[in-house]
């Protein structure tokens, strides 16, 4: 093997593993704000449910949604998040996650919601 194929086979190696790297710090950043998201849909749907049979007010719901993402670590404000009760409840949840990763950021934007009609 000539010198040259092993320093190039070496800078390969090391892009790679940067690549690998920066892979793997994306994830550690984003993939918990999709699970936090998708857990805090299925909180909603759940409230939903319950406060149809609970007859909960709206700023009740409001308030049990709030405390769901609070929980979860979601910037999730009252301004964020819609009820409306009456012959169904609907809950909509309309936010946005900042993601900083050093070399650049951008927000991530949710919308969860939830309807259920009392029967």
């Amino acid at each position: 093997m000539r010198q040259s194929d092993r320093g190039a086979s070496n800078a390969k190696l090391i892009f790679v593993l940067l690549f690998l790297a920066a892979l793997a710090y994306a994830s550690f950043k984003i993939i918990p704000i999709y699970v936090g998201n998708y857990e805090l849909n299925d909180d909603i749907r759940q409230l939903a449910i319950q406060a149809t049979v609970d007859r909960s007010s709206a700023e009740a719901v409001q308030n049990r949604v709030l405390d769901y993402a609070k929980d979860l670590g979601l910037p999730v404000t009252r301004e964020n998040v819609s009820v409306h009760v009456g012959q169904k409840v609907t809950i909509e949840v309309d936010y946005r996650v900042p993601i900083d990763l050093k070399v650049f950021s951008f927000d991530m934007h949710f919308t969860p919601s939830a309807e259920n009609k009392q029967l």
